[in-house]
């Protein structure tokens, strides 16, 4: 049975951290977002280019906010 235990700990561990990745590379993915804004691109051009509705665009903004919330001078990139 410890081998078992060793191993769903392991198993927690790689979903926790896979969960993180995710979150920092749509973090990572709104800060260039909003870096693009910040020129003459719209956010419907941006959601366009990348085969998304505005909205998701907008949701990608937000987990870059929330990031820089949640992981204060925490490097992103």
């Amino acid at each position: 049975m410890a081998e078992v235990l060793v191993a769903h700990r392991a198993y927690k561990q790689a979903d926790e951290d896979a969960l993180a990745m995710r979150a920092r590379a749509r973090a990572r993915l709104g800060l260039a977002v909003e870096r693009e804004l910040e020129g003459d691109t719209t956010q419907e051009a941006v959601a366009k280019t990348l085969g998304v509705v505005a909205e998701q665009v907008r949701r990608y903004r937000q987990a870059y906010r929330d990031w820089l919330r949640d992981h204060p001078g925490e490097q992103l990139i």
